[in-house]
């Protein structure tokens, strides 16, 4: 059996090989240490709870404290409501700006797109700084006798998190709206509805699957966050926050309550997923759209009225970014902001050149591993035919689902100790970046060549060119532009990754967004604005060349 099996691996081709590897891969990386995480979650000891020193013991305990379950509330409580809040705005604001002529429309998808790739927590400290007791905007309505609700609490969470989600169903809406034939519309209106009738009775199902899909994209970023509580929250205590605490405690960390806290996080967020799918796949339907919907326009008081909307939801998602760059050239006494525009916090950023070097180090290396290993990985998924092959395919949509804080944890626990000894190096923070995106190069390099023929690739091979050499000369050159789209956009979206970072850096490995949290809790707002600033800038560079040079628009963000 054992020389049968040693014969079928010797006629093994390229392929087959690289189908293997391609599954050990995220075996190792994704997996192990997620199953190692579940295994660490079980292991028995002493806990506050009765009967809790078994293998569930810290399950138990984490149900018998209001301590703990509180805070799996209360992360329910914020994320449900900002996707509530987000799908409220997204779908009208996508219907308004893709159906309603009005100027400035290119204006607001710059801005949303600029708000999409701000680092999350980035929105956090810039409402403090508008909307905190010190605030601008508190102080200037202060003086007028009018006096803000506190920006701290489950309410400040809220609105930021619906602020920096909200571009997700926007971008998935707008994109299903191009989607839709026009020919449907005048149907409907044909049949007597009118145009607010199509909208609900035929538009609005067509879009189910976008909606949806926005809305777990929200949920799942939202319920794993934990940035934007941290800063803000105060007393309300999340999920994330609770595992980054009971993880790097100062009197030592507990990894098993962090293990246990983490599998739950995790259950929620990939059932959110499987709900999400099962959904979509019975509210989906087949459509193409030969002609697109067409732009009508209003009266002037409508198309005013419209424009209004649009442009005061877009300036408000903006507004923390324009914050942030504006305080970065504000003169800084301790957490003050003085009104001087100045230089002077770029020049003595002395931390800023290591974690820009850093992050420069980190997400090259981890974009370049997305680009080799990606490619080959979507050109199996989209060629190859198979149990293994369909197992890959399914492992390439989990990271998506898999939260920072829980994966940074998941390979600390493997990888951190012995044998390997990677924690506080910057090879686990590329390990972790790696998977995280991975999935962008091999979706978008399977996309590419489901559009592409395979005739050829088969005349190459029956010329006698080995398929290894096949893929290097005919295939990467056919989907170049899949490839380099991913890689720009896994850069971007890598430079601002921060809860898995936050979980596995020293001192010596700090990137961008952990320099910019450090200096927020240390109450460095003018520190954090500079270097949030070169982190907003870092993160659009590769998507305006997305855009630009490569004719991409904002549907490849999501």
């Amino acid at each position: 059996m054992i020389r049968r099996l040693v014969d079928d691996l010797k006629s093994w081709g390229f392929w087959q090989w690289a189908t293997l590897v391609s599954a050990i891969i995220f075996f190792v990386l994704l997996v192990l240490p997620i199953l190692n995480l579940v295994m660490a979650s079980f292991r028995p000891g002493p806990t506050y709870a009765p009967g809790g020193d078994s293998v569930i013991g810290t399950y138990i305990e984490f149900f018998s404290y209001r301590y703990y379950y509180s805070t799996l509330i209360n992360s329910f409580i914020v994320s449900l409501l900002a996707t509530l809040f987000s799908v409220l705005i997204g779908f009208p604001l996508a219907y308004l700006v893709n159906r309603i002529d009005f100027p400035g429309k290119l204006l607001v998808r710059v801005a949303v797109v600029l708000t999409f790739v701000s680092p999350p927590f980035i929105g956090a400290y810039a409402w403090i700084l508008l909307l905190g007791r010190n605030g601008f905007i508190t102080q200037l309505l202060k003086n007028i006798g009018i006096t803000l609700p506190s920006i701290y609490g489950w309410q400040g969470i809220v609105l930021v998190f619906t602020l920096q989600a909200f571009p997700f169903v926007f971008l998935l809406c707008s994109s299903g709206l191009r989607s839709i034939d026009q020919s449907l519309e005048e149907a409907a209106i044909n049949l007597g509805q009118t145009r607010f009738g199509a909208l609900r009775t035929v538009i609005l199902p067509l879009m189910v699957p976008s909606i949806t899909t926005g809305a777990l994209l929200v949920f799942v970023t939202t319920f794993a966050d934990f940035g934007t509580p941290m800063i803000i929250g105060e007393g309300f205590r999340v999920l994330a926050t609770l595992i980054y605490t009971e993880f790097v405690n100062e009197f030592g960390g507990n990894p098993r309550v962090a293990s246990t806290l983490s599998v739950m996080l995790l259950a929620v967020t990939i059932g959110a997923l499987l709900l999400q799918r099962a959904w979509a796949k019975r509210t989906s339907y087949g459509q193409e759209a030969i002609r697109p919907l067409s732009v009508y326009r209003l009266s002037p008081l409508g198309t005013a009225l419209a424009a209004l909307v649009v442009y005061g939801i877009v300036f408000a998602a903006f507004l923390p970014t324009l914050t942030i760059i504006v305080s970065s050239f504000l003169k800084s006494q301790g957490p003050m902001l003085l009104p001087e525009f100045t230089l002077e916090g770029f020049r003595l950023a002395s931390r800023l050149p290591l974690a820009f070097r850093n992050t420069l180090l980190f997400v090259t290396t981890a974009t370049l591993l997305c680009v080799v290993v990606g490619s080959v990985i979507g050109y199996i998924v989209s060629r190859g035919r198979g149990k293994l092959v369909a197992a890959i395919d399914t492992m390439s949509m989990i990271p998506f689902a898999v939260a920072g804080v829980v994966l940074g944890i998941a390979l600390s626990i493997t990888y951190g100790g012995p044998p390997f000894y990677l924690a506080g190096t910057g090879a686990i923070l590329v390990l972790a970046y790696f998977i995280r995106r991975l999935p962008y190069t091999v979706r978008s390099v399977s996309g590419m060549l489901h559009q592409i023929g395979v005739q050829q690739e088969e005349a190459s091979i029956n010329l006698g060119v080995s398929p290894a050499k096949t893929f290097l000369r005919i295939t990467v050159p056919q989907v170049t532009p899949a490839i380099v789209s991913g890689a720009l956009l896994t850069w971007a979206t890598t430079a601002r990754e921060f809860n898995s970072t936050v979980m596995l850096y020293v001192g010596q490995t700090r990137t961008l967004p952990v320099e910019v949290f450090t200096q927020v809790l240390q109450g460095n707002f003018g520190a954090a604005s500079v270097v949030g600033t070169v982190l907003i800038v870092t993160t659009l560079i590769p998507i305006l060349i997305l855009f630009k040079v490569f004719g991409q628009d904002e549907d490849v963000l999501v």
